[in-house]
């Protein structure tokens, strides 16, 4: 009798340990931060600059009132931060009020330049961010001079791209200044062929679920898209076309479920450095 409560004992204490396990990778994948960083040379650039991405928070909160959040961000020090876009998801009333608060306290430290998503796609939530001071790029261009250096900034709001998308029926572009362009999901080609020197895009979640040596489990509804011969999918990090880049960050939070694996909610730090 008593060797059977012991085998039961240890039955689940190997059980609960095992939950309690799980349930640390699943928190610690899911709600810790790391801070991702790439330098990318030009001859455009004079000096160095030095910006920082948020994207796909969906509504969390890291920290009290996304102090964590706030306190990375403040570690890069950058010269501006770029938002691109589903900073709460659609129908989320406490989770959009989650990002204006955020994004209005970043606003007072840094200029804040945002692109909206297919779930932030709103006009009262472009009101408050209008009025808590971020600049919300609706096809529209900023130059920003940081130092001796100048870059062009843009933004589009596109959810979806046709077969006519086409930048130039919008932009024209000026090739004397470093080029780049914010948009919430990825159309690498298009924004090459263009002419942007640097396109910064998030959406993707990084796959959200990573498993090793394959990469995102799923992205766009495609299983394991960097997996797929043919056409580069572009889920996470950054990429090369010539001289053109393209970063794409896995973002903050996760939708439709809450589960990240192998994959932590990022904040992209983007050196900018002359040759």
């Amino acid at each position: 009798m008593k060797n059977k409560k012991k085998k039961k004992r240890r039955v689940f204490f190997r059980f609960f340990l095992l939950i309690l396990v799980l349930f640390g990778v699943w928190y610690a994948g899911t709600f810790t931060l790391k801070t991702t960083e790439v330098t990318i040379t030009s001859p455009q650039i004079e000096g160095e600059i030095t910006i920082v991405q948020i994207s796909d928070l969906h509504g969390f909160t890291f920290g009290r009132e996304n102090r964590n959040l706030i306190d990375r961000i403040q570690e890069a020090d950058p010269d501006f931060v770029v938002v691109t876009g589903d900073m709460y998801t659609a129908g989320d009333e406490k989770g959009q009020n989650t990002a204006v608060k955020l994004l209005g306290r970043l606003a007072e430290l840094y200029p804040v330049y945002s692109v909206h998503g297919e779930h932030d796609n709103d006009r009262d939530y472009e009101a408050c961010l209008t009025e808590a001071g971020v600049d919300v790029l609706d096809y529209e261009w900023r130059d920003i001079a940081v130092g001796n250096t100048t870059v062009r900034l843009y933004g589009i709001t596109n959810v979806y791209y046709t077969d006519t998308f086409d930048l130039t029926n919008a932009f024209t572009l000026d090739q004397s200044v470093y080029n780049i362009l914010l948009a919430h999901i990825t159309n690498f080609e298009d924004f090459a062929d263009f002419g942007m020197d640097l396109s910064i895009c998030g959406d993707t979640h990084g796959g959200q679920v990573r498993l090793p040596y394959l990469g995102g489990l799923i992205n766009q509804g495609i299983w394991l898209p960097e997996q797929k011969e043919g056409e580069e999918k572009y889920v996470k990090g950054l990429y090369s076309m010539g001289d053109k880049k393209l970063f794409v960050s896995s973002g903050l939070g996760s939708y439709p479920i809450p589960v990240r694996f192998l994959n932590r909610p990022e904040i992209a730090v983007i050196h900018l450095k002359g040759q």
